[in-house]
């Protein structure tokens, strides 16, 4: 052998140490490695036992890596496992295994496959950070989880510099199939086992889906691998009722967390279209020109907002029994962004709505401290706060400390809560009512009449005013039904002790029928519209009532 040959080969013992390296570097990231055949029977075995084995971990040679497995994970797992086969490697991704004792836990599972070793997969696994939101074998079924996950898995992957796409599916007929649920089972499975982190996907309905996965996977194949399953199921006919719509997921010059929102807007209108909404000649542009439409309305209310580029317009609510002033309803107005109504609707669900509460709360405070600062008299001043704002943990910090430099003026401030039809926790919400007390400002539940959660809000919420639905007040006269439903109100109300301000008041016959009914307080357009210049502070009999011209104003 001549020295170059002994230079080039190396020693038994550097075969060791590159051996040894090699495992301890796995074990920086695993706490258990296995090693399989094609078929998942294990033929190495080391690291902690991780409760899947009550004797050491080497124990488990020979066993199938399916006996780890609960039976709901199955056939995802061999979709896994087909396609580290295929791929040559998997990426950390959410499994579920079991203990001895049959208990199913999380863990992160990746793969290689080596060149040399062709019948060999090399899997890594280790406890998971996080918990998976889905169950086992399934997808997730809460859009709202899954959206509200979207930020950090984009961020995630713009770390890591990996594309992303984010596929729509609608199998038309799927739910009328006497098979729907293998079929679901099997689809599932396959949308997890190439969604990132493996739990990236979403079941919108019987018939529709989302999965976030890398963006080297394409439509076709999603639609051939699809159309297999179909297949498989004895669903041929199927496949043409196939549709599959892929999103590119870029930031650009717009942050992640907008072009999350962005998706989840998308997502949502996507889950409540008409079946056959979607079924126009080249729906994936139009689902793309989508999102491209949504990042663009995203980008404009962040503009809004991040300039104030809005103003308030000041309503009056008045004393029922003398026509006097008692205080004003401050109502958002932006430029040319058409509908107050559908701009606050869209900031509510693109997760804006807390920062434009905020804005508003501050330009309250900015009108009542240049009328101090001018010695002027004004109303107090009824702002509205989103139920989905005050179920932030931050809202208190936040409001605390946007009052403190105005401490003297909180007592001028109301709060309208809307939304409450959002609110499964009234506990929580009472809570924080409790605390927006202390900082001295008032209460009041708005829309009151407009479904049951308004009547369920207005039993469980303490709240100082209840504001009567204006198509309640509209209707009383000349229908029974909303007739009745606002004879409950009033009792109610008078039982709790609670002062209702009815809305939309625009006749002299609804005036005094709420006069005769209690109700001590109105707004409406017989005492006079909404205008960007706070009313004088006391308010003569109402007179001749202005007109309806268009929709009603409110903050819905």
């Amino acid at each position: 052998m001549t020295m170059a040959d002994q230079t080039q080969k190396p020693s038994d013992s550097q075969t060791v140490l590159g051996r040894d390296r090699f495992v301890a570097f796995a074990f920086a990231s695993a706490h258990l490695l296995l090693e399989t055949d094609n078929e998942g029977r294990i033929v190495f075995a080391a690291g902690a036992r991780c409760g899947l084995t009550d004797r050491r971990a080497e124990d488990l040679v020979g066993c199938s890596l399916f006996d780890l497995l609960p039976p709901g994970e199955h056939t995802f797992f061999r979709m896994l496992l087909t396609r580290l086969i295929d791929s040559g490697k998997l990426d950390p991704t959410h499994v579920f295994l079991k203990t001895v004792a049959g208990q199913p836990f999380a863990m992160l599972m990746g793969g290689c496959r080596l060149p040399n070793y062709a019948d060999r997969c090399f899997l890594g696994f280790s406890i998971a950070a996080r918990v998976s939101g889905r169950t086992v074998g399934r997808c997730l079924s809460d859009l709202k989880s899954f959206a509200e996950s979207l930020e950090s898995r984009l961020c995630a992957a713009g770390t890591t510099e990996r594309g992303q796409r984010l596929s729509l599916l609608d199998i038309v007929g799927l739910a009328d199939r006497d098979n729907a649920p293998e079929m679901r089972n099997s689809l599932e499975a396959y949308l997890l086992s190439v969604s990132t982190d493996g739990d990236a996907a979403v079941r919108l309905n019987d018939e529709r889906y989302a999965v976030l996965h890398r963006d080297d996977l394409t439509r076709e194949e999603i639609i051939l691998d699809i159309g297999r399953l179909l297949a498989r199921h004895g669903a041929d006919e199927l496949r043409d009722a196939l549709h599959v719509w892929q999103i590119p997921v870029q930031g650009g010059e717009m942050p992640m967390s907008d072009v999350a929102r962005a998706l989840s807007y998308t997502l949502h209108k996507f889950a409540a279209e008409e079946p056959g909404a979607f079924g126009i000649a080249d729906i994936n542009e139009a689902v793309v020109d989508m999102l491209h439409n949504t990042v663009g309305r995203v980008a404009q209310v962040r503009r809004i907002l991040e300039q104030r580029d809005f103003h308030l317009a000041f309503q009056p609510i008045v004393s029922l029994a003398t026509g006097k002033l008692h205080h004003v309803e401050a109502l958002i107005r932006v430029g040319d962004c058409g509908s107050p109504a559908e701009f606050i609707a869209f900031a509510e669900r693109i997760g804006l709505i807390c920062d434009l509460d905020l804005l508003v709360c501050q330009a309250a405070l900015d009108v009542l401290k240049q009328a101090e600062d001018q010695g002027r008299t004004v109303p107090d001043i009824a702002i509205n706060l989103s139920a989905v704002s005050l179920a932030s943990p931050l809202i208190i910090e936040q409001l605390q400390a946007l009052l403190r430099p105005h401490q003297g003026l909180t007592r001028k401030l109301l709060v309208e809560v809307t939304e409450t039809a959002t609110v499964n926790d009234f506990q929580g919400l009472n809570r924080v009512l409790g605390h927006l007390r202390k900082l001295g400002l008032r209460i009041c539940l708005d829309d009151v009449g407009s479904g049951t959660t308004s009547f369920m809000s207005l039993n469980e919420l303490r709240v100082d005013y209840a504001k009567l639905d204006g198509r309640i007040v509209q209707g009383a006269l000349t229908n029974s039904r909303d007739l009745t439903i606002l004879r409950s109100i009033v009792e109610i109300a008078r039982h709790l002790g609670t002062d209702l301000v009815a809305e939309q008041i625009e006749t002299e016959e609804q005036l005094r029928y709420l006069r005769k009914l209690g109700v001590r307080y109105g707004q409406g357009y017989l005492f006079g519209k909404p205008s960007p210049v706070l009313p004088g502070f006391v308010l003569a009999t109402p007179s001749r009532p202005s007109r309806r011209t268009g929709e009603r104003v409110s903050w819905e």
